[in-house]
């Protein structure tokens, strides 16, 4: 059986993936077996905790808050599994103090050791990254802050913080060797999958060989309007209350996405 975990990175692409595959469930349905952030919320909160606050019993409440999301799964099914959700990393940098993927390899372990368990010795495992340019990832990184946090640097001094979490492509080698010969450990780079057919989605079902030409097409609405991260920041430093800032950039992120300014055609991008 072929498997293949899509767990991120943050800010590259996964938006655009997790969009296309529900857009598709009907297409996709006889191809092949998804699990999405919605089947986990166990192994979710315990990956954000220990993030947080690292701890060896969330890693065990990881494990398991996965093996629920697996255990009804048939292993005599002959389709192929893909399972999507950067949220498997814990909190994106920059939350709760959290400036990178030093957690990525234990977690991947945790998954590597549940898939086995469940699907036996035999079972085909991928691991496949999508990465990012550093820059252009943490500015990515930044402005999905911005818009959920009080940050009043600017993009300079905060990426700076972030320098680390930028490393995508150490993380994968850590990964990797941290796997060895039990899965394989791939990197995408998005800048590469935006001219494939359906992007990233495409790019992730040939991998596990299932067919993807007949997708529905479909939209991504996790792109940054230009100038915004400039406006959010004006709007960060104010002097309004929590309360009315959390209101105000509501407004104002809703009016970009009405205006068509927050998304673009994911089967030719590498957004989100």
């Amino acid at each position: 059986m072929r498997i293949l975990v899509h767990p991120g990175f943050h800010k590259t692409g996964t938006t655009s993936v997790q969009y296309g595959l529900d857009r598709n469930a009907a297409v996709l349905a006889d191809r092949v077996r998804v699990l999405q952030a919605n089947d986990f919320p166990k192994a979710i909160t315990a990956a954000r905790r220990h993030t947080a606050q690292p701890a060896p019993r969330r890693l065990r409440n990881y494990a398991s808050g996965f093996a629920e999301a697996v255990a009804p799964l048939d292993p005599a099914d002959a389709r192929p599994l893909l399972i999507s959700s950067e949220k498997l990393l814990g909190w994106i940098p920059g939350r709760r103090e959290n400036w990178g993927y030093a957690d990525t390899p234990d977690f991947m372990e945790r998954l590597a050791d549940v898939l086995i368990g469940h699907f036996g010795e035999a079972a085909e495992i991928t691991f496949c990254f999508t990465t990012r340019a550093a820059e252009d990832w943490q500015r990515s990184v930044y402005w999905q802050n911005l818009r959920s946090m009080r940050i009043t640097e600017d993009f300079e001094t905060y990426r700076a913080r972030l320098a680390e979490g930028a490393q995508l492509d150490a993380v994968v080698a850590a990964v990797r060797a941290r796997l060895g010969g039990r899965a394989r450990v791939m990197a995408r780079p998005i800048e590469e999958l935006s001219g494939e057919p359906q992007g990233p989605l495409g790019a992730i079902l040939r991998e596990l060989g299932v067919a993807a030409d007949d997708l529905v097409p479909f939209k991504s609405y996790n792109m940054q309007p230009a100038g915004a991260a400039e406006e959010l920041l004006r709007l960060n430093r104010s002097d309004l209350d929590d309360a009315a800032l959390t209101e105000t950039k509501r407004k104002l992120l809703q009016d970009y996405q009405e205006a068509g300014l927050t998304r673009q055609a994911a089967e030719r991008s590498g957004g989100g």
